[in-house]
C-alpha cells in the first residue's frame, strides 16, 4: 500500500514539475532574434473535419518556422462545446512545445462561455503564457510579455496584449478604455525607466483594428492586401494610436477581425499590420495561413511577412494545399517603410504559375523583383508595348514587385495570378489581367483606364464607378452577379457574358455600341436610350415572350443593318420579330 502511495506522490510531483517546467521564459536566441507566429481568426468548430484541417496547417506552420512564440490574437473559437474547441487548439502548441499566448476577439464570449470563463480554461495550461489582467481594467487578457536579452536576464523587448472590444465610431478618441490606456502607459513608463529613460522596442497585438488602419491603405509603402474597407478615416486620432506615439516604444501593431485584409503599413513611425487569416470556415478569400515577425535585439527593427498555406473559400467548400514557402509582402521595419518618389508607379502580383510573360508599355525605366531571390531586372520603358519573361524553378506561389517611374498598359494574361495591385499606377491607361485566378480585383485609384480585361477570372466583384473614361470593359466568364455601369458614360463595348447577373441597367450608357450579356440570368433589357446600339447578343438568358417584345419595342431605329441575338430564351419561338424588323434589325437565334 505504501508502496502504491509512493508512485501516485512521485506521479504527482512529476506532473507538476512538468507543469513548472512548461511555463516558459521568453528570450532573444542565440543570433539575437526572436520569431513570433501569429495565428488569427481561427473560428474553430469543435468536432469538425474542416476545422480539424486548420489545426493541420497550424502544426505546419510552426514545425518549418519553429517560433519563439505563438500569438492568437482573437476570434480563436467559433462553435459551441467551447472548452473543448480551446483544448484542441492549445494541443497544437503543447505537443509543438512552443510558448504560446492569446487575446479575446469579438467572438470569443459567445454560446456557452464569456471571456472570464474562457480565460479560467486556457490560463495556466502547458506553455501558455496568457494571463487574465488586472480586475480593474476593462476586458480579460490585458498583460506584458517581457523578452529577455540572449545574454542576460535583462529585458531587451516587451509585448503588450490588450483586449480590444467592439465600441461605437461616434467617438473614436475612446476607442480602447481609457483604463487600459493608463495601464499601458504605466507599464511603458515602467519599462523605460527600466532601460534608462530609453523606450524598449516594443510590439502591440490585440483583435479589432483602430481607425488609424484606414490611413495607411493606398500608400506607396503599404504591402498586403487591402480588400475589406473599414470605417471612414477619422478626424481625431484613437486614445490608444496617441498613447503609442506619447510613450515611442510601439514599433508595430498586429491585429485579426478583417479577414480580407493583411496588409502592413506605417503610420507616424508605428507599423499597423493585418495577421493573414487562419480559419476554414470562415468568410475571405484571401487563403488560410499565418504572419510572421521577426525581431532584432538591441535594435528598433523587426521583419514580417506573410504565409499562405491555403486556397480557402467558405462558400464553394474551397481547401487547397499552395505547396508554398513564399514570404509574402516581406517588409523591414524601418527600411520598408520609407516613401517613394511621389510620381513612381508600383504593382504586385502573386502567382503560381511556372512561367510569367508580362507586356507593357510607359515612359522611364522599371524595375521587377520576380520574388524568387534571382536578380532584378531593370528595363527601359517605351510607348510601344514590350513583353519580359521569367521562368520559376518549381511550382510555388510567388510575389512580383514592379517599380516603374510611368506604366501606361500593363498585360498579364493568363499568369497564373491570384493577387494583383494596380493602386498605384494612377496613369494606367490599359490593363489586362485576363485568364487568371483572381478573386478581387480593385482598379477604383486608375481614373485613367480606358480598357480593361478581366474576363476568365473568378470575381464575384467589379467596383468601376471611379473608371468614367472606360470605353471598353471585357469581363466575361466570372461569378458576377451584379454590374453597375452607370458612371460609365463612354463605354463602347461592353462583354459580360457568362456570369451570373440577374439586371443591368444601361440607361446611361448611351454611346454603346455592342452589348454581349449571353449566359446570364437577365429577365428584361431595356435598351431606349442606346441609340449607338448595333449589336447585341442577348442568348441565353430568362426573357420570355413578353419581355422580349418589349425589348423590341426599345429598339432606336437603325440607319444600316443592326444585330440581335436572341436565342435560348424561353420566350424565342413566339416573340413578334417584326417588331426589330420595322426598326432595321435582323433578330437571329445565334452568331
Amino acid at each position: 500500500m505504501r508502496r502504491i502511495l509512493f508512485i501516485i506522490s512521485l506521479s504527482i510531483v512529476g506532473f507538476l514539475s512538468a507543469r513548472a517546467d512548461e511555463k516558459p521564459v521568453l528570450k532573444f536566441n542565440a543570433r539575437s532574434r526572436f520569431k513570433i507566429v501569429q495565428f488569427t481568426d481561427i473560428h474553430l468548430q469543435y468536432d469538425s473535419y474542416r476545422s480539424d484541417s486548420v489545426l493541420v496547417m497550424m502544426r505546419t506552420v510552426i514545425k518549418r518556422e519553429k517560433p519563439d512564440l505563438v500569438m492568437l490574437t482573437g476570434d480563436v473559437v467559433g462553435s459551441d462545446n467551447r472548452k473543448k474547441a480551446w483544448l484542441k487548439v492549445a494541443q497544437v502548441m503543447i505537443d509543438a512545445k512552443v510558448p504560446w499566448a492569446a487575446m479575446l476577439g469579438n467572438h470569443d464570449a459567445e454560446y456557452e462561455l464569456d471571456k472570464e470563463q474562457t480565460m479560467n480554461v486556457i490560463v495556466g495550461l502547458p506553455y501558455n503564457l496568457t494571463i487574465s489582467g488586472p480586475k480593474e481594467l476593462a476586458g480579460k487578457g490585458n498583460y506584458v510579455l517581457p523578452i529577455q536579452s540572449s545574454k542576460s536576464q535583462k529585458t531587451a523587448a516587451v509585448c503588450y496584449v490588450l483586449d480590444s472590444e467592439e465600441r461605437p465610431q461616434s467617438d473614436v478618441s475612446a476607442w480602447m478604455d481609457e483604463s487600459q490606456v493608463q495601464w499601458y502607459k504605466e507599464q511603458s513608463a515602467a519599462f523605460t525607466k527600466q532601460n534608462n529613460g530609453t523606450p524598449l522596442p516594443a510590439l502591440a497585438f490585440f483583435h479589432i483594428p483602430f481607425p488609424e488602419y484606414s490611413d495607411v491603405v493606398g500608400k506607396s509603402t503599404t504591402y498586403g492586401i487591402s480588400y475589406e474597407k473599414l470605417h471612414s478615416k477619422p478626424k481625431n486620432p484613437s486614445n490608444l494610436f496617441t498613447a503609442f506615439g506619447e510613450k515611442k516604444d510601439v514599433m508595430g501593431v498586429f491585429v485579426g477581425h478583417e479577414h480580407n485584409n493583411n496588409y502592413i503599413g506605417s503610420l507616424n513611425d508605428i507599423c499597423l499590420a493585418f495577421g493573414q487569416a487562419s480559419g476554414r470556415q470562415i468568410y475571405g478569400d484571401l487563403g488560410s495561413g499565418a504572419r510572421v515577425i521577426e525581431l532584432y535585439e538591441g535594435q528598433r527593427k523587426f521583419d514580417s511577412w506573410i504565409l499562405k498555406l491555403y486556397d480557402n473559400n467558405r462558400e464553394l467548400d474551397l481547401w487547397k494545399p499552395t505547396h508554398s514557402n513564399e514570404r509574402m509582402f516581406f517588409v523591414s521595419y524601418p527600411d520598408s517603410f520609407k516613401e517613394k518618389n511621389a510620381g513612381s508607379s508600383k504593382i504586385s502580383m502573386i502567382t503560381e504559375g511556372r512561367k510569367v510573360s508580362i507586356q507593357w508599355s510607359g515612359s522611364g525605366s522599371a524595375t521587377v523583383d520576380w520574388g524568387d531571390g534571382s536578380k532584378k531586372e531593370v528595363l527601359t520603358l517605351k510607348e510601344s508595348v514590350s513583353q519580359i519573361d521569367h521562368t520559376y524553378s518549381g511550382a510555388s506561389a510567388r510575389t512580383i514587385t514592379i517599380h516603374g517611374d510611368r506604366i501606361t498598359t500593363l498585360n498579364c494574361q493568363g499568369a497564373g495570378l491570384t493577387y494583383l495591385d494596380v493602386s498605384k499606377n494612377t496613369e494606367l491607361t490599359a490593363l489586362d489581367c485576363s485568364d487568371n485566378r483572381l478573386m478581387n480585383l480593385n482598379v477604383r485609384h486608375n481614373p485613367a483606364l480606358k480598357t480593361l480585361w478581366c474576363n476568365g477570372n473568378q470575381l464575384t466583384n467589379l467596383d468601376i464607378s471611379k473608371n468614367t473614361m472606360l470605353t471598353e470593359l471585357y469581363c466575361y466568364r466570372n461569378r458576377l452577379m451584379t454590374l453597375d455601369v452607370s458612371k460609365n458614360t463612354a463605354l463602347v463595348w461592353l462583354n459580360c457574358y457568362q456570369n451570373e447577373l440577374r439586371s443591368l441597367d444601361l440607361s446611361m450608357n448611351t454611346a454603346l455600341r455592342r452589348l454581349d450579356c449571353y449566359e446570364n440570368r437577365l429577365k428584361t433589357l431595356d435598351f431606349s436610350k442606346n441609340t449607338a446600339l448595333t449589336w447585341s447578343v442577348c442568348s441565353d438568358n430568362q426573357l420570355t415572350t413578353e419581355t422580349l417584345n418589349a425589348l423590341f419595342a426599345t429598339l432606336h431605329k437603325s440607319a444600316s443593318s443592326a444585330k440581335i441575338f436572341i436565342g435560348g430564351n424561353p420566350g424565342e419561338k413566339e416573340c413578334d420579330r417584326s417588331l426589330a424588323k420595322s426598326k432595321n434589325w435582323t433578330v437571329s437565334l445565334r452568331y
